[in-house]
């Protein structure tokens, strides 16, 4: 009985110990792009004009770059004028990529069959 739990314990602990393939997202991000300056009579509804437009230029990038929350250096500034509000928002579209591209291997490295 004790070399059964041994050996199990053997498995259990090479099983433990092999390295495992691990992989992460990754937030991949475009050049920055920028709203039209959005007026409206309210800061409110300058900002959601702002940030609409904002969107419809980042997703010229590509499906799910639309994204204000993943934005990289993201900014929306507003101004009072006499009228209302004058907003303005840019930032880099980002997008979360559930499964990057592996890494390239160099030429002549093991496993290219070479």
């Amino acid at each position: 009985m004790t070399l059964r739990f041994t050996s199990c314990g053997y498995a259990i602990a090479i099983l433990a110990l092999t390295p495992a393939m691990c992989r992460a997202a990754v937030r991949s991000c475009g050049p920055v792009v920028s709203s039209e300056i959005a007026t409206a009579a309210t800061e409110l509804d300058a900002k959601k004009k702002a940030l609409d437009q904002w969107r419809v230029e980042a997703l010229k990038r590509g499906p799910g770059f639309d994204s204000w929350r993943l934005a990289a250096d993201k900014s929306l500034k507003c101004f009072p004028k006499e009228q209302g509000f004058e907003c303005v928002a840019f930032g880099a579209p980002c997008i979360v990529d559930q499964t990057p591209k592996s890494p390239a291997t160099p030429p002549g490295a093991k496993g290219q069959g070479i």
